[in-house]
């Protein structure tokens, strides 16, 4: 089977080569590398990365999740930036045993290009874990992850934090922290460094309020637009 979007042969020489050239991919990905660099506009941040994400290779492919298909409806991106039918090829390769760290290596820089051109990131709070879904007890960041999470956004400065996480495992997360934290969607009142922070709630298919979604993931589509004016 040849995934589409990337084509390489298989034969044993061409192959070895190839991984010869790129030493990077040598490294398994057990837990997705994040999307980051200097002064993005907006870095998404989850609880932890599932097990479907970390399986298939990149963020945010649980069954019907729709964080994809959400920055799309608010123009945050053009298109869905991962479509429902690359989402079927990386399952389909997975059943059909096809799908190794090259081909999701492959997709994870092909994907990560096209998000960093829109000056979008994405990490979690809990890098340590995967898990099946955030109702995990496993899932639940600690204060050191909280704390090695500031860090992190005060060493990346970007310009909003949009948090596509469980509302209550976020509001425990940071309370200690930034005691005026609370589980209203939108922008919270308090910074993290410099960046702004919302909350949009998480965005797997069990989470059933799809108007409130859209009308959060709307808002922050303007409140972006209003950053590159």
């Amino acid at each position: 089977m040849c995934l589409p979007f990337h084509c390489l042969s298989l034969q044993k020489g061409t192959y070895s080569t190839f991984l010869q050239s790129l030493q990077f991919i040598n490294r398994r990905l057990v837990v997705l590398a994040e999307i980051l660099i200097q002064n993005l506009n907006v870095v998404f941040v989850g609880t932890t990365v599932s097990e479907t994400s970390d399986e298939l290779g990149f963020y945010y492919l649980g069954p019907n999740n729709r964080f994809w298909d959400l920055l799309e409806f608010a123009r945050i991106t053009p298109t869905a930036l991962v479509s429902s039918s690359e989402r079927k090829v990386l399952l389909n390769a997975k059943k059909d045993g096809v799908l190794n760290d090259i081909y999701k290596q492959l997709f994870f820089e092909k994907k990560e290009t096209a998000l960093l051109k829109h000056g979008i990131g994405l990490t979690d709070l809990n890098r340590r874990r995967v898990v099946s879904n955030d109702d995990d007890p496993a899932a639940r960041p600690t204060s050191d992850d909280i704390q090695k999470f500031i860090r992190k956004v005060e060493k990346y400065r970007p310009k909003i934090l949009a948090f596509a996480t469980n509302m209550e495992i976020f509001e425990s997360a940071f309370k200690p922290n930034y005691p005026s934290v609370n589980q209203q969607r939108g922008k919270q009142d308090f910074l993290i460094g410099d960046s702004e922070v919302w909350l949009l709630g998480s965005t797997s298919g069990r989470v059933k309020d799809t108007d409130a979604l859209e009308q959060v993931f709307e808002d922050l589509a303007d409140r972006l637009k209003g950053l590159k004016i």
